[in-house]
This record gives C-alpha cells, sequence and structure tokens, in this order.
C-alpha cells in the first residue's frame, strides 16, 4: 500500500540542487535533496494529499499507477513528469514551471461528475481502496486540495516535485 503523498513548490535554488544530483545519477544525492526540502516544511509551498495520490493518479491517468500511461497533461499531476529518482523505496517526480502552468490549467477542466466516472472503474486496475462513496469523496476533497495548489504554484511560475515514501 501506499504511503503518503506530498506536492513542492521549489524554489529555484531547490530545483537546480535537485537537478544537480539527478544529472550526476546521484540516487542518495536525490534523497538527500528530497529530504532536505521535506524538513523545512514550508507549508506556504507544499500540499499534502495523503493516501489518495493514489487513486487521483489513476483517475487522471488510464486507470492505472504508470506514470506517463495516460494522456498529457491530467497525467502529469502525480506521476507525470521527469523521474529524479530510480529506487523502489521512494517517488520523485518533477515537473518544471511551464508543465506546472499546462497541468494546472488542465485540471481547472475536471468536475466532479467526470472524475467520478474514472473512480467507478479503479477496481478493474488494481486500486486497492475500498472505492465506496466515502472513499471517492476523500479523494475528491484531495483531488480538490491538489487542483488549487497547482494553480497558485502556477501563478508563481515555480517548478514542482511530487514526494511519496513507498515503503510500509
Amino acid at each position: 500500500m501506499s504511503r503518503s503523498g506530498v506536492h513542492f513548490a521549489l524554489t529555484a535554488a531547490q530545483t537546480e540542487t535537485l537537478w544537480d544530483r539527478y544529472e550526476q545519477q546521484d540516487d542518495v544525492g536525490v534523497l538527500e535533496v528530497v529530504r532536505s526540502i521535506e524538513a523545512a516544511w514550508d507549508e506556504a509551498h507544499l500540499q499534502e494529499t495523503d493516501k489518495a495520490w493514489d487513486a487521483i493518479h489513476r483517475c487522471l491517468s488510464d486507470g492505472t499507477l504508470q506514470p506517463g500511461a495516460g494522456t498529457w497533461p491530467l497525467v502529469g499531476a502525480v506521476l507525470g513528469g521527469e523521474c529524479m529518482y530510480f529506487g523502489d523505496d521512494h517517488i520523485v517526480r518533477f515537473l518544471d514551471a511551464d508543465n506546472v502552468a499546462e497541468v494546472a490549467t488542465a485540471l481547472e477542466t475536471v468536475t466532479h461528475d467526470w472524475f467520478a466516472g474514472r473512480f467507478a472503474t479503479l477496481g478493474q486496475h488494481g486500486y486497492a481502496g475500498v472505492g465506496d462513496e466515502r472513499d471517492l469523496a476523500y479523494t475528491w476533497h484531495w483531488f480538490e486540495q491538489m487542483r488549487a495548489f497547482f494553480a497558485r504554484t502556477a501563478a508563481e511560475k515555480r517548478a514542482m516535485m511530487f514526494s511519496a515514501d513507498t515503503l510500509p
């Protein structure tokens, strides 16, 4: 089962440091940068999605947890963009500021009815959640929070990182 996920709006310095470690193919260094960003816990520039990130990504993609499996730009909201870490114990995805703006615009088009229709099909794709109305309400709540965060981050012209620890 997945752990809690968090989106972070990155400063230019954080983006540069993260990319530097990534370009050096330094997974340990990438995680050090991620942990530093997480430890700072800049509440004005982060958005938790709790464990709902799993269902949110599935609704916005092809129903699976496969990164990039779906239609851009909606698929970019959680597991889209550049994979910055290649271990199996953590997820680190990066969107540059232009992609954040594109995803933010696409997220504005998502209606509750459309989302609920997608949510109803997740059991066919290996979704381990309950899948009932309460689960949908929980997932929709976190989706709305995430959508607002994308809009704010796009307005600030910041890049974004999604991070989730995948180990129990």
